[in-house]
């Protein structure tokens, strides 16, 4: 789990993307790219976007401009007098269509990080590669954030219940989850049993005389079902309202029905 406040974790996979940062060749082609969205008219901050947002409103207004130079008359008619307005070319033609594509269109940028992959021998499945050079090209960002830990939802196959799972690694420190706390509550509220804050039952010894003698009421009647009989909240009211003068039939039927569900009962 990544948040802001996460550990920077001195591993291989952090070193890996610093020595990349340092390659003669991946200075140049990072330069060459962030030159040639200026060229395009679709530049970037020399830091990068300051927040995701700010990224994903370029990247919309990029492929629009992509989308329109490729339409362009002058897109059509120069790649028209290179293939002589044949289908089937040359090798050499393709060659050379494939060259005036890459300077007059907008770079294709995931080619180029697959291409950056490949040239550090790098699975091209690899994920987090490719999202630390996204992140340093557009978010400025000069390595990948580590996880200190993971959270997983899923439920138990026997009770059909919501669990949570923290998966701690082997760098993982107790400060990590700490600083990670507002996330992980935030998980922890699809549990069927989250509290929120832990509060006090207050009246917990009138609200379980109350429900008991409902119970006894109920098992007493020969007519016992789901849900209230008609006299049962005002038989409780008739017995206990001089004990306890603010109870009402309403509030009654309230602290029954909260009772049941504190205790488990529902």
């Amino acid at each position: 789990m990544y948040n802001k406040k996460n550990r920077v974790i001195y591993n291989q996979d952090y070193y890996k993307p610093q020595a990349m940062l340092r390659d003669t060749w991946f200075i140049k082609k990072i330069a060459w790219l962030k030159n040639r969205f200026a060229e395009v008219g679709c530049s970037i901050p020399e830091s990068g976007f300051q927040n995701y947002r700010e990224y994903t409103l370029w990247r919309d207004k990029y492929w629009k401009r992509y989308s329109e130079l490729i339409a362009s008359q002058e897109f059509k008619e120069s790649r028209n007098k290179i293939t002589g307005g044949q289908e089937k070319i040359s090798w050499k033609t393709l060659e050379k269509l494939e060259e005036y594509e890459k300077n007059f269109l907008p770079p294709v940028y995931g080619a180029d990080f697959r291409e950056i992959l490949e040239h550090f021998k790098i699975d091209l499945d690899n994920k987090r590669f490719y999202d630390f050079i996204e992140r340093h090209v557009f978010l400025g960002m000069n390595h990948y954030p580590e996880s200190t830990f993971t959270i997983k939802l899923s439920r138990n196959n026997k009770t059909r219940k919501l669990e949570m799972y923290l998966r701690i690694f082997g760098y993982t420190k107790q400060e990590d989850i700490m600083n990670a706390w507002k996330l992980i509550s935030k998980e922890q509220k699809y549990l069927p049993e989250f509290l929120g804050k832990s509060k006090k039952w207050e009246t917990f010894e009138r609200d379980l005389e109350i429900y008991n003698l409902y119970k006894r009421i109920r098992a007493a009647s020969p007519r016992k079902r789901e849900g209230y009989l008609n006299s049962t909240d005002t038989k409780i009211w008739v017995e206990l309202h001089k004990k306890y003068p603010e109870l009402t039939i309403t509030s009654i039927r309230t602290i029954v029905a909260k009772a049941k569900k504190r205790l488990g009962e529902i």
